[in-house]
This record gives C-alpha cells, structure tokens and sequence, in this order.
C-alpha cells in the first residue's frame, strides 16, 4: 500500500512550510551579508562547539563543504578555531563575539518575521502550534531516513 492522499497532503504542506522558513532565513542573511549557508552553519556552532564532522552531519554535506565555509567566516572574524581541550588533535568551531552577535541580530530577524503574521492568533492556538512542530521535528530527527 502506497502513500494516501493524506500522506501526500500532509507532505507538500510542509514541503511548502520548509520552502517558505528557508526563503525568509535566506533573505535576512543576505540583509547581514551572509550567504544562506554561512548563516546555517553560524546557527548550528551556536549551541557550543563543533567539530568539522558534527557541523557536515548537521547540514547534511561533505565535510570538505564545511572547511570551506569555516574558513571564509573566519577571516571575518565570525568564527574561530580552536583545539579541544582533551584532545589536541580534534579542532572545534565556535562563535566569536562578533558572530554571536551577529547571530542575534540574525535569530531576531527571523523571530519577528515569524511572530508577526500568528501574533493575532489566541495563545491556545499558538501553543498547539509549537507543540505539534516541536512533536515533529522530533519525530523527524528520530526518522533514519531524515538524517
């Protein structure tokens, strides 16, 4: 038995709904001079350091992409370098000050531009909302096929 039409609508409304998050997301990295990728990669270093291999697992690419990428944001100033504290052979990316801050500014944007269009919303409503995309993404992040 193949995919309902359910299936098939529930697909395309949150094919439409990730289209829609990555078109804004792109469009306030560019307003801070970013590339969409640069800004990807400065949200996943956000949470702490990473390693050249956890930040392609994260985004989903080579780590050959990733190098490339951190080296540009370095010469920035956004990001830098740095040895891990019990292993001097593992490197990890971290934030700068400047980065951080620019990540802030980034994150605002992109919260405002969201928040607006639900702000008339009730609470009830909105807080259905966030539990059910939270109860997604992490059904998601647990799909071997998601990943």
């Amino acid at each position: 038995m193949g995919p309902t039409p359910e299936d098939r609508e529930l697909t395309d409304i949150l094919a439409g709904l990730s289209h829609l998050i990555e078109g804004v997301k792109a469009t306030e990295s560019r307003r801070l001079g970013l590339t969409p990728q640069q800004a990807e990669l400065l949200c996943v270093i956000e949470p702490g350091a990473r390693t050249h291999g956890e930040l392609a697992s994260l985004l989903h690419c080579d780590r050959t992409n990733i190098t490339g990428l951190v080296g540009r944001l370095e010469r920035r100033g956004l990001v830098r370098r740095q040895a891990a504290p019990r292993d001097r052979r593992v490197t990890h990316v971290v934030l700068t000050d400047e980065g951080a801050a620019l990540m802030t500014r980034f994150r605002d944007a992109v919260t405002t531009t969201f928040a607006e269009p639900f702000a008339t919303w009730p609470a009830a409503d909105r807080a259905t909302l966030t539990r059910l995309a939270r109860t997604a993404t992490e059904l998601l992040t647990d799909t071997p096929s998601a990943t």
